[in-house]
């Protein structure tokens, strides 16, 4: 009785004092919530000003506000220290003591530290004031935007856009290679003293699910993943490429190869990243209405404002808040007039206090509208973890976050929506050719930069692995290109060239397989939505614009998911017939992707046999066997997109073919199978189905 009695003091005693140390983190906690909430306000203030006015006054305050975080923030994350994680039993108070326990920046030598910061900004301001000038008129000078980036996007002339690819490259590019060694050496060395392998190492935690539900899911799972998954999604990518070298060939004969690489230069936009401006010269059935809007909102006036409130108006007809007030005072949403350098690429911002701002020099364009969406969505999720405790305001993980990012951009996108807002002609009708067209704008700019995302990640990773000697790096990154993504370079960079630095992401120090990752779950939250807008039909025509339910769901089941929740893997944001939050079993995965894959075949009689007139190498055969990973339960769908690549090249096919046969008469009709499942039968000539080369 005596021994029961001491063994029950004894455990009361070890739950006071766990309690009490977990106690003392939760007041630790508290008055660093407190302090941090101003000095990261100020900090984020700083970098705000700094963005959009840049000039040397306005880098020292950021300099100075930053110094200031980053003493306080070291500090603090030493203090967190004193609290043993083995004896929090609170999850919220555990993980904001594991976020902070990290030294991050601090790791390093506060001279390091202070390099790195000035090699953050060096590189962010080379990338946002560099100029081109035409060799032509050497007196005509342009910036990224606006100025280089119109051209890319509306230039058929292929000797200009030659020279503003190669002048970028030239002129930012060579500066940003010898900042970009150092970047490389200093994010490894701070990742390595957070007890990472190196800065992608680090990087790729973000998708880590420790014990969540029974299941873990490693950083080392997650580049499994992506090589597998790219290895389901290539051949198909590979239709769509040689469907758009066939189309481009028409606009620069004897500047492509009919069975090679397409140039560099020639992709839509600075980098080849989205294909979405080729759809001019693309576009299957050019006889219909155009599906993009952009010349309509040019017709009726839109501004950056109009933009910005319709896009709000989507948001608040599905049931979600209204932008504050401060934001339409606070953010930038054109480019200023009074002759201020900023950084134009669009960012959407929480610098903390209810401080939600949207940061982009906007274009009365198409694309701008869906890109309003996107960064508004971003706002949105910020918002809705805003009452999250200061560690805790982030998303699931980074793929999460630009997912919901994109959710409303795929509605947005629909000629449904389109129509409803007058950007489409009341009398718009929808039939089998402008559903293609739809399809094909889709494909181009979603199915068309998976390869691109996966390229350029896979690059970086092996760079902090040091798997890439620095004296060899433009040499692997174009070798890859070409390989993995079927671009050449247009004229040979030797190693004075740093070409991955020249895009934003690169030079601003983020992470990219967030565009990967967040492809699949863009799809499977638009599934989740349009179900809980009763949506009939095809997933690619679901608007759920005005859906309350829809809107609901985003937020109470899908955007809540925060840094407060375990994380969230690349894998298991998923839906389920009953469940959202169902984890369908690895096996029912793989079956749903063997048989995507061979209906697709099955379909279109494809095989590696009917694949080598098209100068592809024999890669669509018969699904292969061994399991892939999960993820792809959404896979579908992606496919459904990039179908249009392959129903494009049957109903296409027949222009060159006609000029050979010259027998134009002789009808036939062959069964399409379009997104959704829905069969309907297509007449074409002959000629439309043998137009494959």
């Amino acid at each position: 009785m005596s021994g029961s009695f001491w063994l029950l003091l004894s455990l009361v005693a070890v739950t006071a004092a766990q309690l009490t140390i977990e106690e003392q983190a939760k007041t630790f906690l508290d008055k660093f919530n407190q302090e941090a909430e101003d000095l990261s306000y100020q900090n984020s203030l700083a970098s705000w000003n700094y963005n959009t006015n840049i000039t040397e006054e306005n880098v020292q305050k950021m300099n100075e506000a930053g110094a200031i975080w980053s003493v306080f923030y070291e500090e603090q994350s030493k203090l967190a220290k004193a609290y043993p994680l083995q004896e929090i039993q609170n999850l919220t108070v555990k993980r904001q003591l594991q976020v902070l326990q990290q030294s991050w920046s601090s790791a390093l030598s506060a001279d390091k530290n202070k390099q790195l910061n000035t090699i953050l900004n060096m590189m962010s301001t080379i990338y946002s004031t560099g100029k081109v000038c035409n060799p032509n008129k050497p007196q005509e000078c342009l910036l990224l935007e606006p100025g280089l980036d119109d051209i890319m996007a509306k230039s058929t002339d292929y000797s200009e856009r030659l020279w503003v690819w190669e002048g970028w490259r030239s002129e930012v590019g060579k500066q940003l290679r010898p900042l970009y060694e150092q970047y490389v050496a200093l994010k490894n060395e701070m990742a390595r003293a957070n007890n990472y392998e190196d800065y992608g190492d680090y990087w790729r935690s973000d998708y880590e699910a420790e014990g969540a539900d029974g299941y873990d899911y490693s950083r080392n799972q997650l580049i499994e993943d992506v090589e597998r998954t790219f290895a389901e999604i290539k051949p198909l990518y590979e239709q769509l490429h040689a469907y758009v070298r066939t189309k481009l060939m028409n606009d620069y004969p004897s500047r492509l190869s009919p069975i090679g690489c397409l140039p560099a230069h020639l992709l839509g936009d600075m980098w080849g990243r989205f294909w979405t401006n080729l759809y001019p010269l693309t576009v299957p059935f050019g006889q219909k209405p155009n599906i993009d809007v952009t010349e309509a909102m040019v017709n009726q006036f839109w501004d950056a404002e109009k933009i910005f409130k319709e896009a709000e108006q989507f948001f608040v007809s599905v049931g979600l808040p209204h932008m504050t007030q401060g934001f339409w005072q606070n953010s930038m949403l054109t480019e200023p007039g009074d002759g201020r350098k900023v950084v134009c690429h669009p960012t959407a911002w929480d610098l903390g206090k209810n401080d939600f701002r949207i940061k982009m020099c906007t274009k009365v364009t198409m694309d701008h509208f869906l890109t309003a969406h996107h960064e508004m969505g971003h706002i949105q999720y910020d918002m809705a973890y805003s009452t999250q405790p200061f560690l805790l305001r982030n998303g699931a993980n980074e793929g999460f976050h630009e997912a919901v990012g994109e959710i409303m951009s795929l509605s947005a996108a629909t000629p449904k929506h389109l129509k409803s807002i007058g950007l489409l002609p009341p009398n718009f009708h929808e039939d089998n050719e402008t559903e293609i067209n739809f399809l094909l704008k889709q494909a181009l700019t979603i199915v068309g930069t998976l390869p691109f995302t996966y390229m350029l990640e896979k690059w970086r990773w092996m760079v902090f692995r040091g798997e890439i000697p620095k004296d060899q790096w433009m040499k692997k990154w174009w070798e890859m290109k070409r390989e993995i993504v079927g671009v050449v370079e247009p004229m040979p960079h030797d190693e004075t060239y740093c070409d991955p630095a020249s895009l934003f992401h690169v030079s601003n120090d983020y992470s990219f397989i967030r565009y990967y990752t967040r492809t699949i779950y863009q799809f499977q939250f638009q599934e989740a939505l349009c179900q809980a807008a009763k949506h009939v039909g095809p997933l690619h025509k679901c608007d759920i614009s005005n859906s309350t339910e829809a809107g609901q769901k985003l937020l109470e089941e899908d955007v809540r998911v925060s840094d407060e929740t375990p994380r969230i893997s690349f894998i298991f944001i998923v839906t389920a017939p009953n469940n959202i939050t169902d984890i369908i079993p690895r096996s029912e995965v793989e079956y749903a992707i063997r048989m995507s894959r061979g209906r697709i075949n099955d379909i279109f009689s494809l095989d590696d046999n009917s694949l080598e007139f098209l100068g592809i190498q024999p890669t669509l055969g018969p699904p292969y066997q061994p399991p892939v990973t999960i993820w792809l339960i959404v896979f579908g769908v992606v496919m459904g997109l990039v179908l249009v690549g392959i129903v494009i090249l049957i109903f296409t096919g027949i222009r060159d073919r006609r000029k050979l046969s010259g027998d134009s008469g002789n009808a036939n009709v062959y069964r399409v199978t379009r997104v959704g499942k829905q069969k309907g039968y297509v007449t074409m000539s002959q000629q439309q189905v043998l137009d494959l080369v």
